[in-house]
């Protein structure tokens, strides 16, 4: 476990600023349940990340940003628990937001903490890019991470997708199931990340998927994890792509976003 109990402790500083603990009352479930998610996807990128040399300045942009603590808590890592020159940027459409938590990282001194409001689909940076990463991303900007990521050429490109209200799901052959509004919100999902999957190989990237952290401590916990780097091609990407979505008559955003792409 690379995010031990010794390390969990000393991220206890930064928590209690971000005010998800108290130190003089018991932490609420909610909290709690967010730490945790938090935790766990802070041990995906550092698996990665770790991997890098010490010299290398680390590239960052945090998709939908929202509160920003994931990149709050991974900037603090890198800065005083595993020393790495990183820079993150944190791009969400809430001006508001953004200007709160740039208040918040200069009064922390993060100053390589970087806030924009923008629509991620406008957002680029001008430099290479190392990770591109989203956390509980609503609907298409689950879809706008993934693109951003693969336009920037991002070495590695994690989501988290939380609603997809954008997306309906028709299939024949599925009634018995779709007509349970718990299994056909769960096969959406499933179909949606399988697609977008396939994209990602398309433009190059290894994709595995998995649970990222327990369904304890939430049921949208379903990690799409790409890579740059070279795969070996079990199916037919576009005859399989084609199948699926004529299907469950699914297309997600992405497709569209990198037609002139890939």
């Amino acid at each position: 476990m690379l995010i031990n109990r010794e390390i969990r402790e000393k991220l206890d500083d930064i928590l209690y600023v971000l005010k998800l603990k108290n130190r003089n009352t018991k932490v609420s479930l909610d909290k709690k349940v967010k730490i945790e998610q938090i935790l766990a996807y802070m041990e995906i990128i550092h698996s990665e990340l770790r991997k890098s040399s010490k010299k290398k300045k680390i590239i960052i942009i945090d998709s939908g940003a929202g509160n920003c603590y994931l990149s709050f808590l991974t900037y603090y890592f890198y800065q005083k628990i595993y020393p790495k020159d990183i820079e993150i940027h944190c791009v969400d459409y809430n001006e508001k937001l953004m200007e709160s938590n740039r208040e918040l990282a200069q009064n922390m001194g993060f100053t390589k903490m970087y806030f924009h409001a923008s629509d991620i689909i406008d957002f680029s940076v001008n430099k290479p890019v190392d990770m591109v990463y989203s956390l509980h991303a609503c609907d298409t900007a689950t879809d706008k991470t993934m693109h951003l990521g693969i336009r920037s050429n991002a070495k590695a490109i994690l989501s988290v997708a939380c609603c997809q209200s954008s997306l309906k799901l028709k299939s024949n052959s599925l009634k018995s199931v779709t007509r349970h509004k718990a299994f056909r919100d769960k096969t959406i999902m499933m179909i949606a990340d399988s697609l977008r999957a396939i994209l990602l190989e398309k433009a190059g990237y290894k994709v595995d998927i998995f649970n990222f952290v327990s369904s304890r401590y939430t049921d949208k916990n379903i990690m799409v994890r790409a890579i740059k780097k070279g795969f070996k091609q079990t199916i037919k990407l576009d005859e399989e792509y084609k199948k699926v979505s004529a299907e469950f008559r699914i297309k997600p955003y992405l497709e569209e976003l990198l037609a002139d792409v890939i």
